[in-house]
């Protein structure tokens, strides 16, 4: 019976030590999981878009940042919560999709930022830039930025375990504020072949902003200022949020010196989607189009946004190459 109770007790011994010796083989894989280099990834969050014909906008600029960056797995996320939805409708509707095979099936799964990090996240720690597709730093804008903040203080108890050690967010296209002079001439020479346009066809050009309701953004206005003095007065700028409209344009170019009585429309949107094509150059009374004929002009539209621009996309490069050396730099410490 006594050496029964004895070979029992190595037994639950042997048992016990092997465990341990399990829970800590277990715990270094887990470890090392948590911190093995992962591929560093690239999250471009725009507002998003359900016109079929403005989703390249938004494919050129993850394309041209995908080239720049080809170590990066590169992921793209649409802010705007009914702008999914329909994209979900869409996913089981076969008609549609026979309808429109060219567009990519990461269209059909688009997910918001945090749940496009969330699934980053499950493949371990690695190094995550947060690129904003917004031309200024709007509502949509400040949300990103507190949504990466937030996530970035995210803290644990084992520091390993950390789920966003190193992450940063890149400054909307014209930069933070009222604009940064740096990033409004960069705008500046994206927008000379519109410039160029116009002035070839004798015409006033006309920009359409999404501008905000909540936020004073002085930025329109230095962008403005910056475009008249590269291109000539004959440049105007409103928002379909804030002022100026179109009614207010009108009376501004009615009363300058040598008023040309042709304009050219165009979003300074990423995208022309719905803004563009309705608010813009819709056939509706208040449309803006509508309000310059009725004023006697004859109106051109461009139905093409900024992100089929390679030199704006351009600059979302640019603002990405400028956050990587900060967030590497958190990464560096962290495992020095």
């Amino acid at each position: 019976m006594l050496r029964k109770i004895f070979l029992n007790l190595a037994m639950l011994s042997f048992l016990l030590i092997a465990a341990q010796l399990a829970l800590g083989l277990i715990g270094d894989k887990a470890q090392a999981y948590e911190r093995t280099p992962q591929k560093p990834a690239i999250v471009l969050a725009a507002f998003g878009t359900t016109e079929v014909g403005a989703l390249p906008s938004i494919l050129n600029i993850r394309d041209k940042v995908a080239a720049a960056f080809p170590g990066h797995d590169v992921h793209l996320a649409f802010t705007s919560n009914i702008i999914r939805g329909i994209w979900r409708e869409r996913a089981g509707d076969a008609a549609f999709k026979k309808a429109n095979p060219s567009i990519p099936q990461e269209i059909y799964d688009i997910r918001n930022a945090l749940s496009v990090l969330a699934s980053i996240q499950e493949e371990g720690a690695r190094l995550v830039l947060v690129q904003s597709l917004h031309v200024t730093d709007g509502e949509e804008y400040g949300d990103l930025e507190k949504l990466v903040a937030a996530l970035s203080k995210y803290d644990t108890f084992k520091p390993v375990l950390k789920p966003f050690p190193w992450m940063g967010v890149g400054e909307p296209a014209l930069g933070l504020g009222d604009g940064e002079p740096a990033h409004i001439e960069r705008a500046v020479a994206a927008l000379k072949p519109l410039a160029d346009d116009a002035k070839s066809a004798g015409a006033a050009l006309v920009l359409m902003g999404h501008g905000n309701e909540h936020l004073t953004q002085k930025v329109y206005g230095k962008l403005l200022a910056a475009l008249r003095k590269a291109y000539g007065p004959q440049v105007y700028l409103g928002t379909v949020e804030s002022p100026p409209h179109a009614e207010e344009i009108l009376a501004e170019l009615k009363a300058s010196s040598g008023a040309p009585s042709k304009i050219l429309l165009a979003p300074l949107m990423i995208v022309a989607g719905d803004h563009a094509i309705n608010d813009m150059a819709g056939d509706e009374d208040d449309s803006w189009a509508s309000v310059f004929k009725a004023g006697g002009l004859e109106v051109e539209s461009r139905l093409s946004g900024l992100g089929s621009n390679d030199s704006w996309a351009g600059i979302y490069v640019e603002h990405l190459k400028a956050l990587a050396p900060k967030v590497e730099a958190l990464k560096a410490k962290d495992e020095g």
